[in-house]
Parts: C-alpha cells; structure tokens; sequence
C-alpha cells in the first residue's frame, strides 16, 4: 500500500501512468503519436488527407487518373488513338491510308493505276493504245511510217491486187479481156 502511494510498485509506475509499454504501443498512444504504422500506411491518411492534396500519394500519381491528367500514362501513350495522333503507331505507319498517302505501299505501286500514273505498267506499255501512240505498233508503224497499208497502196496505185484487178486493167487497157471483148475491139 505505501508502495502504491509512493509509486514504487512496478505496476503503478508502469501503469496507466504513461510508461506501461502496453500504453506506449497501444494503439491509441501511437493514433495520437502518429506513430502507428496503421495511421501512417492508412489508405485515407495516403490519399485522401494530405497526399491528395499536395499530389504525392503514389496511388494518384501512378492511378490511370493521374496519369491521364499528366500525361505520363502508358495505356494513352500506347494507345491507338493516342499514336495516330502522334504518328508513332506502327498499324498507322504501315496501314494501306498512310502508304497510299506516303506513297510507299507497294499495293500502290504495283497497281494498275500507279503504274499507269508513272508509266511503268507493262500492260500500260504494251497495250494497244499506248503502242498506237508511240508509233511502235506494226499495224500502225505500216500505216503512218511508211509502209503502206493496203488502202495506202490502193490509193498509190502499189497493190498487186489494185494492179492486177480488172479494174485496173481496164483503165490501162492491159485486161486481156478487154482487149478481147467487144467493147475493146469496138474502141480499138
């Protein structure tokens, strides 16, 4: 009892005194202290007190939100929208539109039309049509180069056929059966 008073006795010294090691690491001590662990790694004291107000709370930081509003995060960064818009997407550097924009996609190239464009289609080369321009088709290079066509010789008077019809010798008067016809005999 006179211990008790005198506060000699372990248990009161280390009761509800201040140093019981119970006080000290209990719970309501360390909420007060700010020192339990609990208080300190809480969910509500990280993000919504005083780390979401000064932004530091990793979870904001490094949530999608947070990253959105900073523009640091991954998923916008690598997302589709996000590399159109930057032209780093490799769908959209290799996509047909961009190629065909670029003019680098050998679907274009290899076309019909591109090649018709640039003129190194072999159909567009050796087609009739472009043949006929340039003057390399035989049909055309015989009418127009010089050798003549059978109505070209027609009119010059070159075709066997023309020189040898009965037309023909008829005007010259070399058909033998002119010659021999009556009428022949009438205008000799």
């Amino acid at each position: 009892m006179e211990k008790l008073r005198a506060g000699e006795t372990p248990r009161w010294r280390n009761s509800a005194v201040g140093e019981t090691p119970r006080w000290r690491n209990s719970a309501m001590e360390k909420l007060r202290a700010g020192e339990t662990p609990r208080l300190r790694n809480y969910e509500l004291e990280k993000l919504r007190v005083e780390k979401l107000r000064t932004g530091e709370t990793p979870r904001l930081i490094n949530s999608a939100m947070g990253k959105l509003r900073a523009g640091e995060n991954p998923c916008r960064r690598n997302s589709v929208s996000e590399k159109l818009r930057a032209g780093e997407t490799s769908r959209w550097r290799n996509c047909a539109l961009e190629k065909l924009r670029a003019g680098e996609t050998p679907g274009l190239k290899n076309t019909a039309l591109e090649k018709l464009c640039d003129g190194e289609t072999s159909r567009w080369t050796n087609s009739t049509i472009e043949i006929l321009r340039v003057g390399e088709s035989p049909r055309w290079r015989k009418v127009r180069v010089g050798e003549k066509s059978a109505l070209e010789k027609l009119h010059a008077g070159e075709t066997p056929r023309w020189r040898n019809s009965e037309f023909e010798k008829l005007r010259t008067g070399e058909a033998p059966r002119l010659r021999n016809s009556a009428l022949g005999r009438l205008r000799v």
